[in-house]
């Protein structure tokens, strides 16, 4: 082999290696971004849930956040199956739902099962806890309550989306009068005015709300109990963590067989009947 051509192959497999190794350099380095812009763009799970921003303990609006033993049992839950829970206001209970059915909140933290809300809303086979509703009047102006008729014939005040199992939410609509607000505060002081004759709602609720208001003593539950309710964290039909609902049902038997809906029931009553007032 002659010298000439010896120095043309030697060029001719420089080339090549460089070549290779500027290849090389390049897919790495495509791959590095390719890593870095993945990280950059992948975010933990999160699901967002609201709830009613006036129905202590279960849930209720703290500065722009809900809290209650609705929220705390889910973000348990979730914590479990590594999911992060942002649990933000909504506006009016009304409002919170609305946003359920449309997908743009996940979960509900606290909520009756009801024909309409089940359409929009996946519940587990069980509540985490019952509620009792009772009726609240002025303690100077009580009334003999011992069945829903005793209510007809005279005003009362409620809350906008507000519901009390399907059988009463029927006989309000059909033959109650019902004067329909955006707070609890509102309905408490109306009744407390005069203004209307009974406010339908929730035992601990209203206990609380009443305690917050400076109102105990001069408003008062009528002893017999309008409708018992379950109260339950339900999923929104429209969101990604509908798949979790069995693992939820579970959850949700283990922490009420261990005492954790009882331990948090007691801390939530307390807390609520601290805070300021809706």
């Amino acid at each position: 082999m002659n010298l000439c051509r010896t120095i043309a192959i030697f060029k001719a497999g420089a080339t090549v290696g460089a070549t290779l190794r500027s290849l090389a350099r390049r897919c790495a380095a495509g791959a590095f971004m390719l890593a870095a812009g993945a990280c950059a763009g992948a975010e933990p799970d999160l699901a967002k849930a609201t709830g009613h921003p006036n129905w202590p303990p279960f849930s209720w609006q703290n500065g722009n956040k809900i809290v209650g033993i609705g929220p705390e049992l889910l973000d348990i839950i979730f914590h479990e199956l590594g999911i992060g829970v942002d649990c933000s206001a909504a506006g009016n209970w009304k409002r919170a739902q609305a946003q359920a059915k449309v997908g743009a909140v996940d979960i509900i933290v606290a909520a009756y099962l009801t024909e309409e809300r089940n359409q929009y809303l996946a519940y587990p086979a069980q509540p985490f806890m019952n509620d009792a509703n009772v009726v609240w009047v002025a303690r100077e102006r009580p009334f003999p309550f011992h069945k829903w008729e005793d209510l007809i014939g005279r005003s009362g005040t409620a809350m906008l989306g507000e519901s009390y199992g399907e059988k009463f939410d029927r006989f309000i609509k059909d033959s109650l009068h019902i004067e329909w607000v955006s707070a609890p505060t509102q309905s408490l002081r109306m009744l407390d005015a005069g203004r209307v004759s009974y406010y339908p709602f929730s035992l601990y609720g209203g206990q609380i709300q009443v305690q917050q208001m400076g109102l105990a003593g001069r408003i008062v539950n009528l002893p017999d109990v309008i409708s018992t309710e379950g109260t339950y964290i339900a999923i929104s039909r429209k969101s990604r963590f509908l798949k979790y609902l069995p693992q939820i049902e579970a959850a949700m038997a283990r922490l009420r067989a261990d005492g954790t809906v009882e331990r948090l029931t007691k801390k939530y009553v307390a807390l609520a009947a601290q805070s300021a007032p809706p």
